[in-house]
């Protein structure tokens, strides 16, 4: 069995349009430093990841912040569904899975993020998602190795590109250092 098998990579699924929207909104947004960990015990550790957010959510007084979120939830959710159909996950019921959060990330120049896995024991993610906004920068790979660390591989970036895979410790992943520009993100996470 091949790991590799199991990241799911969908180009074209958002439209261009939407694209440059969110890459507009995100280059006029104020970010925060990121976090590590899950739930209460999560901190800023800038040796571990050095990049910034910017949290969606449908509950905003903003009606355009919480559309932004719909959106973006209607293309993880159909991204995932298509996991699941790819990898044939016997799921007659599928409509929709459990997507609470979405975040917009920004690296700039020496932005980074360790590896890492994206389940917690507080908060059990099952499906990862990122959404790449933009590929006018250099370094910023998303890269994933075997838990075993005998091989890496990274994911070719492409303005839209939406990349799914499981949560759990077979898929360490990292966000490699940015070296010029600026990379632009959303992430996801089903439980």
């Amino acid at each position: 069995m091949d790991l590799k098998n199991y990241v799911y990579i969908r180009d074209n699924l958002v439209p261009v349009k939407i694209i440059s929207s969110l890459l507009k909104f995100s280059n006029s947004i104020n970010f925060k430093e990121a976090s590590i960990g899950g739930g209460n015990d999560s901190c800023v550790d800038q040796s571990i990841r050095n990049t910034y957010t910017y949290p969606l959510t449908n509950l905003h007084e903003s009606l355009t912040h919480t559309h932004r979120f719909n959106l973006l939830y209607h293309f993880f959710n159909q991204a995932i569904k298509e996991y699941f159909e790819k990898i044939n996950i016997q799921d007659t019921n599928f409509n929709s899975v459990n997507i609470k959060t979405i975040e917009i990330l920004k690296y700039n120049v020496g932005g980074f993020y360790k590896y890492h896995v994206d389940h917690f024991d507080e908060i059990p993610r099952t499906f990862s998602c990122i959404m790449l906004l933009n590929n006018d920068y250099e370094g910023g790979e998303l890269c994933f190795r075997y838990p075993d660390r005998t091989k890496e591989w990274s994911v070719e970036k492409k303005a839209g590109r939406i990349i799914v895979w499981p949560s759990n410790f077979l898929y360490p992943h990292t966000i490699k250092p940015v070296t010029k520009g600026t990379r632009y993100s959303v992430v996801s996470w089903a439980l």
